[in-house]
């Protein structure tokens, strides 16, 4: 079923996430419950048996074409953008022995490769590699646990097909779907025995592979759950994917109605269109992933005012959920409060609100958004979540999915409204944004929670990289800087760096202007991150013993490097320790912009060639020094721009270098 909603932006769809194999599995059921009354009415008027022979009858003719669409949808899959290929990962049998609240049942995480998943179609991680919370004390982490791009699948996977010496290739992600089955593989009537299922990525590694995308910072793809078992994009948007990327394929087990023993299997089927085959072009969307957390923390006076934006948009007090695994989701925040993703709803009504921060979510606000998809994550008794843009005291709703909840018998979600635009769904940049989310628990005790969205907008940053035109193997990474100018010898005969000898440390920031021979470049020596490096370099520059040095280095979308000087004086040169410490608590030192220092294979190798990162590139921290930061000011941007536009014609080199007093002085060159 697909509903048009009047009050949202044109072409707004927001549809039951029932697919042709969930429909089947509720015909199933009413198949089974007309047969148990058929056959049980031995006292009753010939005349209402036959009723409900009619009944049964009907809806077995009803299971059997229901059984066709569902089998020409696995079968023969064809969207408007190219041919669709699909992979299937199964995990069990789960053994499910007692009632399990959310987080608390047996899970899985597997990390898969892509490619390696694509090619071998179907892969079953066998009930060895389930687990038991009650039994390894961990949990599957609520909103994100990165996948490891270097962890190797388990032997004990059944199916696995690997994939050697193969090129990268780009794939569209365009759905998934999860179902649970028995253990003898047969489609179960509902989906009440799932927790959740979870998909998360590697930011650092997509940063890698894909340079101009916006990215996120969120390593959580897909969150779904009873109601939404199945999640896609509208035509002519999909997420873009390197074969060679590590997804996590979480799987969590749950039991809120039945005392029986029961083993089941999950089976997650995703959805990808090979970019090579595309009939017509897919626009990449990128995510972010808000959710609603309450303040715990009663005893901390930050905690009194209850807000992290404007006082239109709080964040409530609460308790965090009792269940085993709950302190999972508690957290500091950076007002020094406690604060939980997973807590109590007491009996009643009760309505909560998180706003949107540059703490969790960077940039969500940044600039105007088109969005495009949305799945939700809540647990049973939610009625409806939404987003909420605040301005002032006017609050409007950018977009709102409703909620039922089955409560005979057990808690289970029913279904989850699943919103879609191929047109979008505008967010104004600059205004204040919030989930917020409504329970209803009219079941007289306290009750488990949560509310997240996954909200996937147009990423209008992204192109496609250099790989997908060149043959690139899965394994290539983007070369590290490496020394140019000094040779192993040379570098042997240099001491290293001692700061009584060859100080006194830099204190306090130094403002540098590059005179290249293409433009300026303005920089900024930080000796907070790396005091020998930033005075090495400090006196190396000020000394003009880059002048005539040349950029030997470009690589498109990630580095511009800057060779060893020649000319300097010896006694002025030592090779540097690897210096991060200063940096292991930041996300990544390694951002856009910074300085980062050049060295051989001995992490001790550092002299004075030292590159400009033109992108984010977290795969090199803690093995190369970040010394500073270019400032990316219109003089800055426009020579660096010119320095690659004429790369490899016309090599930039180093006309003079000299340090500029402040900022003030900086602004008004």
């Amino acid at each position: 079923m697909k509903v048009e909603i009047s009050c949202f932006p044109p072409q707004v769809i927001v549809s039951d996430s029932l697919s042709h194999a969930h429909r089947r599995q509720q015909l199933l059921a009413r198949f089974y419950d007309f047969g148990i009354q058929l056959f049980s009415l031995q006292l009753v008027q010939h005349r209402f048996k036959f009723k409900v022979l009619l009944r049964w009858l009907c809806t077995l003719l009803a299971i059997v074409t229901s059984n066709a669409c569902w089998a020409a949808e696995i079968h023969s899959i064809e969207m408007p953008e190219g041919q669709v290929l699909k992979a299937e990962i199964t995990a069990g049998p789960i053994d499910i022995h007692r009632k399990y609240k959310s987080m608390e049942g047996p899970f899985v995480n597997q990390d898969l490769r892509i490619g390696e998943l694509l090619k071998s179609q179907k892969i079953e991680v066998p009930e060895s590699l389930v687990y038991f919370v009650e039994e390894s004390s961990q949990g599957p982490a609520m909103m994100g646990g990165k996948a490891d791009s270097s962890a190797a699948p388990s032997r004990e996977l059944k199916g696995l097909v690997p994939r050697t010496g193969a090129t990268r290739e780009l794939y569209w992600f365009k759905g998934i779907k999860v179902e649970v089955l028995d253990e003898n593989d047969s489609l179960m009537p509902t989906a009440e025995f799932i927790c959740h299922f979870n998909l998360d990525i590697d930011p650092a590694k997509r940063t890698e592979l894909f340079p101009t995308s916006e990215g996120s910072g969120n390593p959580r793809l897909v969150s779904l759950t009873q109601g939404q078992t199945e999640f896609y994009f509208p035509e002519g948007y999909g997420v873009p994917v390197a074969s060679d990327e590590v997804w996590r394929f979480g799987f969590q087990a749950a039991n809120r109605t039945t005392d029986s023993h029961r083993r089941v299997k999950h089976r997650c089927t995703v959805y990808f269109i090979r970019d090579s085959q595309l009939s017509k072009p897919i626009k990449a969307l990128s995510w972010y992933v808000p959710y609603c957390s309450v303040v715990v923390d009663r005893y901390n006076p930050e905690s009194e005012a209850h807000h992290g934006g404007p006082s239109c948009l709080p964040t409530l007090p609460g308790v965090v959920a009792p269940n085993q695994g709950s302190h999972l989701s508690v957290h500091k925040d950076s007002r020094g409060r406690r604060v939980s993703g997973h807590f109590v709803v007491p009996p009643g009504r009760h309505d909560y609100s998180e706003p949107i921060q540059e703490e969790r979510d960077p940039g969500f606000a940044k600039k105007d958004r088109t969005i495009h998809a949305i799945w939700t994550h809540i647990h049973p008794l939610c009625t409806q979540t939404s987003l909420v843009e605040c301005d002032g005291s006017a609050r409007r709703k950018v977009y709102q999915a409703h909620i039922e909840t089955k409560t005979t018998g057990g808690l289970e979600i029913k279904n989850i409204e699943t919103i879609t635009s191929k047109e979008g769904i505008p967010l104004s940049a600059g205004k204040h944004y919030a989930i917020e989310g409504t329970y209803l628990n009219d079941t007289g005790i306290a009750q488990d929670s949560m509310i997240s969205h996954g909200i996937f907008f147009y990423d209008d940053t992204f192109s496609k990289p250099d790989w997908v035109k060149l043959a690139v193997a899965e394994d290539a990474t983007p070369e590290a800087a490496v020394n140019h100018g000094n040779h192993p010898k040379e570098l042997k005969t240099l001491r290293l760096f001692n700061p009584e000898v060859d100080g006194p440390l830099i204190s306090g920031n130094r403002i540098m202007e590059l005179e290249t021979s293409v433009g300026k470049i303005h920089l900024v020596l930080e000796p907070s991150l790396a005091p020998m490096h930033a005075t090495q370099l400090h006196k190396l520059l000020v000394t003009g013993a880059y002048n005539g040095t040349r950029f030997v280095n470009y690589q498109q979308n990630f580095q511009i490097q800057l060779g060893d000087t020649t000319s300097q004086p010896p006694r002025m040169t030592c090779r540097l320790s690897l210096e991060t410490s200063s940096a292991r608590d930041l996300p990544s030192s390694h951002q856009r912009w910074a300085l980062s220092m050049a060295r051989d294979t001995d992490p001790d190798s550092a002299v004075s060639s030292f590159c400009i990162l033109l992108n984010s590139a977290p795969h090199l921290d803690g093995q190369f020094t970040v010394f500073g930061h270019i400032v990316p000011d219109d003089i800055t941007v426009k020579s660096i721009s010119r320095l690659t536009e004429e790369w490899p014609q016309k090599k930039a080199f180093i006309i003079n270098a000299r340090e500029i007093g402040s900022y003030f002085q900086l602004s008004k060159r």
